[in-house]
């Protein structure tokens, strides 16, 4: 039974409505997919990989499994597509083991989930990488090296990729369009569902965590978790629902590319 301390508190306190998600409001009914039935989330790090630590003292790894298992839950519910996640608990999973589940349990799209970081702590904003074959610019080799352990600048990273190793059921072209059209849907929905925060674009990275998915994949920056504020706005299920609307939007468009693709190759279409 309730304390007289609780019965007097809520006499005198008023009453605050739960808002609802206005996340939600984008799926009035669950979707109907029709090519995108399993999506594949990867929380990015985990075990003795700690990631980034962020400002306001929790490391990469928890919260993108944290985040992951928010946007597993919102694409459950506002969708008919299984989600499954490379690791549901704080375990070590070898980089190239992340792409080869996702392929062994015949994933639709992929999306590795991460944070990132900035040594002054002032950048902000997110971003969305599907692959390259190099890396080009400066930023990015630093960010391919602080995800994944491995400088850009060394051998094994830059050797020539052999597409058909990479993407076995898909040539180069095709694997290369659909990950961008995949990225793109992305930024879309990030940008519609999360208009005030700040987007820094579609970008392309050499990740390792890519180059052996066949299907459409990504990585997904969601934010800085070096800027106070950032970080501050990252651990809150809303934002992760948000991160759940934007992928289920993308869900959404590349799931009617893909179906309008098939239709426009059978006989009779043109």
């Amino acid at each position: 039974m309730p304390t007289l301390l609780a019965i007097l508190l809520s006499l005198l306190l008023p009453v605050v409505p739960v808002k609802p998600d206005p996340s939600a409001a984008l799926f009035p009914k669950p979707l109907h997919l029709q090519r995108i039935h399993r999506l594949i989330l990867d929380p990015g790090h985990g075990g003795e990989n700690l990631g980034a630590l962020g400002a306001a003292g929790v490391r990469e790894k928890a919260l993108t499994l944290e985040i992951a298992k928010h946007v597993a839950e919102f694409v459950r519910k506002h969708s008919d597509a299984e989600v499954r996640l490379t690791r549901e608990t704080d375990v070590a999973i070898e980089l190239r083991e992340r792409p080869r589940k996702a392929n062994l349990w015949q994933g639709d799209a992929f999306v590795s989930i991460h944070t990132n970081a900035h040594e002054t702590g002032e950048a902000t904003g997110m971003e969305v990488f599907f692959l390259a074959a190099d890396a080009s610019a400066e930023t990015v080799r630093q960010l391919i090296e602080r995800e994944e352990g491995i400088a850009p600048d060394l051998p094994t990273a830059l050797l020539p990729w052999s597409v058909s190793s990479i993407v076995s059921e898909m040539d180069q072209a095709t694997a290369l369009h659909r990950s961008q059209d995949w990225a793109v849907a992305i930024a879309d929905g990030l940008q519609r569902v999360r208009p005030r925060a700040r987007f820094r674009g579609v970008r392309q990275a050499p990740f390792g965590v890519l180059k052996e998915a066949r299907m459409p994949a990504v990585v997904l920056e969601v934010g800085y978790i070096t800027q106070l504020g950032e970080a501050r706005t990252l651990l809150e299920e809303r934002t992760h629902s948000q991160f759940g609307a934007a992928i289920l939007l993308a869900m959404q468009t590349l799931d009617r590319q893909l179906v309008a693709e098939e239709a426009a190759r059978k006989p009779g279409s043109h």
